[in-house]
């Protein structure tokens, strides 16, 4: 499978969760809309109560982990579509928790170059 049809495989996973993590938030910390959790009260690094994930604020967004590297996504309100770091960031993170098939993945995994590169072709081509 080409590099490209790799890194298209993670835009649905990539919109998975980040449905998944602004359902998280807005549950676990009993707000009305998961940006509420932008207020200064929510800023910093904590835990999600209730789980073994992590939250730290930032700007207007969020990095969502279990461990720094691990699982989760990182995103901002307002942008949903991922750009070429987040989407690297976010391969980062499921590649190594294990989301990800190390088989088919590994080689980008081991190469930033190459994984950059068909990230870069994936989002030009792509209109999400």
């Amino acid at each position: 499978m080409t590099d490209e049809k790799l890194i298209t495989q993670l835009i649905p996973l990539w919109y998975a969760n980040l449905a998944w993590a602004k359902e998280l938030i807005a549950r676990s910390f009993g707000l009305e809309t998961a940006s509420e959790i932008l207020k200064q009260e929510y800023r910093g690094r904590r835990q999600v109560p209730g789980t073994n994930w992590f939250i730290k604020i930032h700007g207007v967004g969020v990095d969502i982990f279990k461990s720094p590297e691990v699982g989760g996504i990182d995103f901002d309100f307002g942008r949903d579509a991922p750009d070429t770091w987040r989407l690297k960031y976010f391969f980062e993170k499921q590649f190594n928790d294990g989301q990800l098939p190390a088989a088919d993945y590994i080689h980008l995994a081991d190469d930033e170059e190459r994984l950059e590169a068909a990230i870069r072709v994936v989002l030009s081509s792509d209109k999400t």
